[in-house]
């Protein structure tokens, strides 16, 4: 009984011309598609070549960044945490 059912699911997926999904493979082209597109809009032929920059920063423009993100961090601790009752609609 086994081996008849086996027999004919296997006839059955023989006549099948559905051919298995590749996750992956849709997923690349997507993002190529998506890439192609970004580009397009761009006029670019191929992506920009990531560069450094030349020169160094100077110091007082990698100090203002790094106490700028201090006071960020400060504020951030300092801010009383969000009550639930303020985050839902109120009648």
């Amino acid at each position: 009984e086994l081996a008849v059912l086996l027999a004919v699911l296997g006839a059955a997926r023989a006549f099948s011309t559905c051919r298995s999904l590749d996750l992956e493979a849709a997923r690349r082209k997507r993002i190529e598609a998506v890439r192609g597109q970004i580009l397009s809009k761009l006029r670019l032929s191929e992506p920009p070549k990531a560069e450094s920059p030349a020169w160094p920063l100077p110091e007082e423009v990698q100090a203002l960044y790094n106490s700028t993100q201090e006071l960020l961090q400060q504020r951030a601790r300092l801010q009383p945490p969000e009550r639930p009752d303020e985050y839902y609609a109120k009648e």
